[in-house]
């Protein structure tokens, strides 16, 4: 496989986890175990499969680590591999999705009522995994349509896109609520 291709960042830190020091590892990646926590949250809709899910990716991060050649873009490289890791663990799933629970993904609402929060707590829970993903990583986490793309696994167009649609079901799904 070929090394992921990065430029800046903390290099000295993956030297050290390239050569097996945990301790360089772990400062490496442990500032993005919360985003990737979140991340899978949103996607699987399951607090204790997405704590699986970022448990498996670090695993996986750590047994890749030598792809990277830089530090300066472990946030989506480790995305990419906790989207990845929620995929195959919905494949595997053969029951429906449940409600995406607000209080498990820490979502701030800008509702000012509870019934507000509930509403779009619904609407957020009708949208596919894949368009809240999506939404969560661009507005909550704040990346942009290219960093959503390359923790997602696709184009950014098709990121740019899929939030747009996941807005426009949103919007739908708040007017028919009464917001």
């Amino acid at each position: 496989m070929q090394p992921v291709a990065v430029l800046g960042g903390d290099d000295k830190l993956l030297a050290a986890a390239r050569t097996g020091d945990q301790a360089g590892f772990e400062r490496l990646i442990e500032p993005h175990i919360a985003v990737g926590y979140r991340l899978a949250a949103a996607m699987l809709n399951d607090a204790a499969q997405a704590e699986d899910a970022v448990q498996e990716a670090t695993l996986r991060a750590w047994r890749s680590i030598g792809q990277l050649r830089s530090s300066a873009q472990i946030r989506g490289w480790f995305l990419t591999i906790v989207a990845n890791r929620c995929r195959s663990m919905r494949r595997a799933r053969w029951w429906s999705a449940i409600p995406l629970p607000e209080a498990r993904l820490g979502l701030r609402s800008p509702a000012d009522t509870v019934d507000q929060r509930e509403d779009l707590t619904k609407a957020l829970s009708r949208l596919s995994p894949e368009e809240r993903a999506a939404v969560f990583l661009r507005f909550y986490e704040d990346l942009n349509s290219r960093e959503v793309a390359e923790a997602l696994g696709i184009t950014a167009t098709a990121a740019r896109t899929r939030i747009h649609r996941a807005l426009r079901r949103l919007r739908v799904d708040l007017r028919e609520e009464g917001l």
